[in-house]
């Protein structure tokens, strides 16, 4: 991903610079925060708090790597110490979700690649399949509302729509439970 801000553009810039770095990045770490913490809330709090610290603190900053990578580890280890504080677990204990591996850029599945691997997935799908499916999800139809439309039957476009989604559950298997969490669409 394309680095949006520089920390001397944020040093110089102003509310303008936080405002771009903060619509940049919100929506990526509150995503990459639900990885660690259950509630959206939760997560969107922690991102918010992290952008403030940022902000306030932007002057005394040193940061060696890209902003979108300390934001993510910022992030990640405020969540971790949320964790910590109330001594949960998900999944795994605390001690091994600190010892995940240090290249968290590789780790960080972000909202933008998650959204950008979606439509290129729904752009494999046969036409009739994409069209189907996009008029059920999209425009919140019902299968015999679609079949009437398209003059068809009903059972068409249920076997439309299933084929849609085994091919994108098969091509997103991988964002498959962060699509779930977010109901990101």
């Amino acid at each position: 991903m394309k680095e949006g801000i520089t920390l001397t553009q944020l040093k110089e810039g102003g509310p303008g610079a936080f405002s771009r770095l903060f619509t940049l990045y919100y929506r990526d770490l509150v995503l990459y925060a639900g990885r660690y913490l259950s509630d959206q809330t939760e997560c969107e709090d922690i991102v918010q708090d992290t952008f403030l610290k940022i902000w306030n603190r932007r002057y005394q900053l040193e940061i060696t790597v890209s902003l979108r990578l300390y934001l993510i580890g910022a992030v990640r280890n405020r969540c971790l110490n949320e964790l910590k504080h109330r001594r949960l677990t998900l999944n795994t204990t605390i001690e091994a979700l600190t010892w995940m591996p240090a290249r968290i850029e590789e780790e960080a599945t972000l909202y933008s690649e998650l959204h950008e691997r979606f439509e290129q997935a729904l752009q494999t799908l046969p036409p009739l399949c994409r069209e189907a499916f996009e008029m059920n999800r999209f425009q919140h139809m019902k299968y015999q509302d679609i079949a009437d439309r398209l003059g068809v039957s009903k059972r068409t476009i249920e076997v439309r729509i299933g084929k849609a989604l085994a091919l994108l559950r098969e091509n997103l298997r991988d964002f498959l439970p962060l699509i779930l969490f977010f109901n990101v669409w």
